[in-house]
C-alpha cells in the first residue's frame, strides 16, 4: 500500500485534494482571456493534476525518512508516460513538476536529478484505478489509466523546456493550475475547510457616497480623508458577489492598523500580510505552532478578508515567492486599492500592469484616495473595465483647515506656544534629523508622557510602540514626525505645523487636523524648506504650492485636488516614468518566460518596483547582536539604515 501522508494512504489523501479543488472550482469563477480554452477545459486540467500529484510516492525509491528522491518528478514522468497529448498537458506536467516548490528556471537541472530512478510498485496500478474511480464518479471527468512505461527524467524535462523557452507559456493558466493545486495539496494534508465568509459589516448609516459605492462594477472612489472610504470600500466588495476581499495598502503602518480595525469591526478571520507580519504577530498576539499555521495561510491570501502591503501584490505579479496560490486566491477576491497616489510614477506603471493582470483573469477592482491625480485615474481607465467614478462631493466642499504660510517662525517655538494653549499638535519635518532635533529640544520643557516622535527610521520594537501610544486612549499632545504622518494614520489633531512640501503631500498632511470636520476650522502654519531636503522634494514645486496655498487659505478638498493638478502639470517625466515601470515589469516576466518564479532575496526585491534615490538596508545594531534573546526579540531590533553608512562611504 502507497502512502502520500505517515497513516494517510496515497488513495486518500488524493481524494481529498481532487474533493478541496472541486469546492474551490464551484465556489469560485475561472477565467482566462488569454486563451480559446473554456473553463470546463480548465477546469478538468486542474483536477487531472491534482489526480496524479503524487502518484511519484507509489514508487519503491520514495521514503519519509531518506531524502534525494523527488516524488513529484517520479509524478511528472508517469503523467507524462499516461496523458494524452492536448493544448494543457504541458502546464499539467509543470504544476506536477512544481507542486513542492521547484518552479525556477533550472530546477531539476542537477545529474542526481537527471540521473532519478523510479520504479512504481506492484500496487500502484490498482491504486489508481480507486482515484480514477473516484474521479469518475464524484467529480465527473475521465481519467486514462495509468502508464508506467514511464519517459526518463531527462526526457520529461527536454519536453518541458522546449516548449516553455521557446513559446514562452500562458501565465494565466499555469497559475490557475499550480495555485489551485497548491491550495488543494496544502488543504488536505491540513484538513482544512474551505474559507468562507460573506462579506458583511456592522450595519450603520451610509453617506451618499458610500450608498453610491455598491456598483458590483469596477470602481474609482474618490473622497477626502476622515470621510469613510474604508466603509465605501466594503459596501463596494459585498456588491461584487465575491467571497474573498483583499485590500492593499503602500506601507507597513497603514496595513496593520487597518488589519486591526478589520479585526474588530468586520471578522476575527482577516489575513494581514507583509514582510513582517511574523514580528507583528508575535509582539501583539500570542505566538505558538498555531501562529505558524496562520501565517502560512496569511501568506497564500487564504483568509475571506485579508489587508496587505501593495509590493505584496506587485512582487507576486513578476513571479517573486509563491506566486500561484497568491494568483488565485487574490484573483477570485474582491480587490481594493488605498492610496494609490502615493506611488512613484515608475511604481505605479508596475501597477497598472498587475491590474491588467488581474483584469485578465475576471477580477472586480476598486480604486480609493483622497487625492488621485487625473492623470493616475485616465491611466486606471484604460485598465479597468469602464468604471464607474464615486465622489464624495459633500466631503469635497467642506472647508476644514486655515493656513498661513509666515515667512519667519520658529517651529518648535511655535509648537511650544500652541501646546500651552491646550492645543493638541502635530509638528511635521522633511527629514529625520530635522525631526530629531525638534523633539530633543522640545523633549527638555514638555512633560514625555506628552510628547512623541515619529519617523521612518526606528526599528520595528519601538515603532509598535510608539504608534500604540499615538493610536491609543491617551495619545500625546504632540507628536513631532516626518512625511510617515502622511499615510492613513486614523488620528485628529488641533494645530498642524509643516516645514514646506508639494500641495499633495501637505494635503495628506492636512488630513491629520480637524479629520472628522467636527471643529469650526483646524489650524495649519507653513514653514519654509530647509535645505537639506531639496533633495527630497524640488524647490520649484514647493515654492508654486506655497503661491497656491497663499491665494487660497481656506482650501476645500476639491480646491486642493484643483491645486494638486496644477502642479502635476509642471512635472515633465511622468509619462516616461510610467512607461519605465511598464517596460522592467514585462522584461522582468520575459526573463521568466512568464511562468518561472523568480529568485532575489527579500531585502533587494524593493529595488525591482521603486525608483530608490539611496539604498537602504535593514540591520540589526552592534550592541543587541550578543544578546540572548530568541529571534523574534531580534527581529524587533532591526532598522533601516542607508547603504551608505554601513560600507561607510
Amino acid at each position: 500500500m502507497s502512502f502520500a501522508k505517515p497513516g494517510v494512504t496515497l488513495v486518500e489523501h488524493t481524494e481529498r485534494v481532487l474533493d478541496y479543488a472541486k469546492n474551490y472550482l464551484d465556489r469560485n469563477r475561472i477565467v482566462a482571456t488569454n486563451t480559446d480554452l473554456d473553463s470546463k477545459e480548465i477546469s478538468e486540467a486542474i483536477l487531472t493534476a491534482c489526480a496524479y500529484h503524487d502518484i511519484g510516492k507509489g514508487c519503491s525509491e520514495f521514503s519519509f525518512d531518506k531524502k534525494g528522491f523527488s516524488h513529484s518528478l517520479a509524478s511528472a514522468q508517469i503523467a507524462m508516460a499516461s496523458l494524452k497529448e492536448s493544448p494543457m498537458k504541458n502546464y499539467i506536467l509543470q504544476s506536477i513538476l512544481g507542486h513542492h516548490g521547484s518552479r525556477f528556471k533550472d530546477s531539476f537541472s542537477s545529474t542526481e536529478y537527471l540521473r532519478q530512478k523510479a520504479t512504481p510498485n506492484s500496487e500502484l496500478e490498482e491504486e489508481f484505478r480507486e482515484i480514477k474511480g473516484y474521479a469518475s464518479e464524484h467529480l465527473g471527468i475521465e481519467l486514462p489509466d495509468l502508464n508506467l512505461k514511464m519517459p526518463s527524467a531527462r526526457e520529461l524535462l527536454k519536453r518541458l523546456c522546449n516548449f516553455f523557452f521557446n513559446e514562452a507559456g500562458d501565465r494565466q493558466l499555469y497559475s490557475l493550475i499550480q495555485g489551485i493545486l497548491n491550495l488543494a495539496d496544502w488543504s488536505a494534508s491540513a484538513k482544512r475547510s474551505l474559507s468562507v465568509t460573506e462579506i458583511d459589516f456592522k450595519s450603520r448609516p451610509l453617506r451618499p457616497f458610500q450608498a453610491a459605492a455598491s456598483t458590483g462594477k469596477d470602481t474609482i472612489i474618490l473622497a477626502p480623508t476622515g470621510r469613510g472610504k474604508s466603509l465605501a470600500a466594503l459596501v463596494w466588495a459585498k456588491s461584487t458577489g465575491r467571497e474573498k476581499s483583499t485590500l492593499f495598502l503602500p506601507t507597513v503602518t497603514t496595513v496593520e492598523a487597518m488589519y486591526e480595525r478589520y479585526k474588530e469591526e468586520v471578522s476575527d478571520k482577516t489575513g494581514l500580510v507583509h514582510g513582517n507580519v511574523a514580528y507583528y504577530l508575535f509582539s501583539n498576539e500570542s505566538y505558538s505552532e498555531d501562529t505558524r499555521d496562520r501565517i502560512f495561510w496569511m501568506k497564500a491570501f487564504d483568509n475571506p478578508f485579508t489587508v496587505a502591503t501593495l509590493d505584496q501584490l506587485l512582487l507576486m505579479s513578476l513571479n517573486w515567492g509563491r506566486w500561484e496560490p497568491k494568483t488565485v486566491n487574490i484573483a477570485n477576491a474582491a480587490v481594493v486599492f488605498d492610496e494609490i497616489h502615493a506611488s512613484q510614477p515608475y511604481t505605479f506603471g508596475i501597477l497598472l500592469e498587475s491590474i491588467r493582470m488581474l483584469k485578465a483573469m475576471g477580477t472586480p477592482v476598486c480604486v480609493m484616495s483622497a487625492t488621485l491625480p487625473s492623470y493616475m485615474i485616465e491611466k486606471l481607465k484604460e485598465v479597468l473595465d469602464d468604471p464607474e467614478i464615486v465622489r464624495d462631493y459633500e466631503g469635497e466642499l467642506l472647508r476644514r483647515i486655515s493656513i498661513s504660510t509666515p515667512e519667519e517662525v520658529d517651529p518648535v517655538e511655535e509648537t511650544r506656544k500652541q501646546y500651552e494653549k491646550g492645543k493638541r499638535v502635530i509638528l511635521c519635518f522633511n527629514t529625520v534629523r530635522k525631526a530629531t532635533e525638534a523633539f530633543r529640544t522640545l523633549s527638555d520643557k514638555i512633560s514625555e508622557k506628552d510628547i512623541a516622535l515619529y519617523h521612518g527610521r526606528f526599528n520595528l520594537e519601538d515603532r509598535r510602540r510608539i504608534l500604540s501610544r499615538i493610536m491609543g486612549d491617551s495619545p500625546p499632545r504632540i507628536i513631532v514626525a516626518t512625511q510617515t504622518i502622511e499615510i492613513s494614520l486614523d488620528i485628529s489633531y488641533d494645530v498642524l505645523i509643516t516645514e514646506s512640501a508639494p500641495v499633495d503631500s501637505l494635503t495628506q498632511r492636512f488630513g491629520r487636523i480637524n479629520r472628522e470636520g467636527t471643529t469650526p476650522e483646524g489650524e495649519a502654519i507653513i514653514f519654509p524648506q530647509n535645505e537639506n531636503s531639496y533633495s527630497i522634494y524640488d524647490k520649484n514645486l514647493v515654492y508654486r504650492s506655497l503661491e497656491l496655498l497663499k491665494e487660497n487659505p481656506t482650501p476645500s478638498g476639491l480646491e486642493l485636488r484643483e491645486m494638486m493638478e496644477d502642479l502635476l502639470s509642471q512635472i515633465e517625466n511622468i509619462e516616461e516614468e510610467i512607461a519605465a515601470g511598464k517596460a522592467s515589469w514585462q522584461f522582468i516576466r520575459d526573463m521568466n518566460f512568464q511562468i518561472y518564479s523568480m529568485s532575489i532575496d527579500q531585502r533587494l526585491a524593493d529595488d525591482l518596483i521603486r525608483r530608490i534615490p539611496y539604498k537602504t538596508i535593514e540591520v540589526i545594531p552592534a550592541e543587541f547582536s550578543s544578546d540572548n534573546a530568541g529571534k523574534m526579540q531580534k527581529l524587533g531590533k532591526l532598522v533601516k539604515v542607508p547603504v551608505r553608512d554601513v560600507i561607510g562611504r
